[in-house]
């Protein structure tokens, strides 16, 4: 698995018209997860997306985006990525905010053959820890 790390600087009043944007080349074929960090001060301020070209991946639906305050937001996901390598676009935006903040994306991505696997196996520890109510 390898692990993508994009941290995305968003200049304090970044309009949602012209956001920040930093891009990552992507080498497998699916992402199987995704973490994305905001530190605290964001105070659901800041927001972000993912994209390729102008379609956006995460979050999902069009035109939802991921804001937060001191936490990370962490997801297992299957995305196969239509092209490999793969550049996608992380876009960050903060009305009205004071002060430049820095968001953090973590991407793990795998090779098709694995992903799966990887995926099944991920959801059978998660089942598992579950029944015997675990937290992992």
């Amino acid at each position: 698995m390898t692990l993508y790390v994009v941290d995305v600087t968003i200049p304090a009043d970044t309009r949602q018209t012209s956001p920040k944007e930093e891009t990552v080349k992507i080498e497998e074929e699916v992402i199987v997860s995704i973490e994305c960090h905001f530190p605290p001060g964001c105070r659901g301020m800041v927001y972000t997306a993912c994209y390729y070209g102008e379609e956006q991946l995460f979050p999902r639906p069009y035109g939802s985006y991921l804001h937060g305050d001191g936490e990370t937001i962490k997801w297992s996901e299957y995305y196969e990525l239509p092209e490999s390598p793969c550049i996608l676009a992380i876009r960050g935006w903060s009305p009205g905010t004071s002060y430049d903040h820095t968001i953090t994306w973590r991407i793990n991505a795998l090779p098709k053959k694995y992903a799966f696997w990887w995926m099944v196996l991920d959801r059978f520890i998660s089942f598992i820890a579950k029944i015997f109510r675990v937290r992992v």
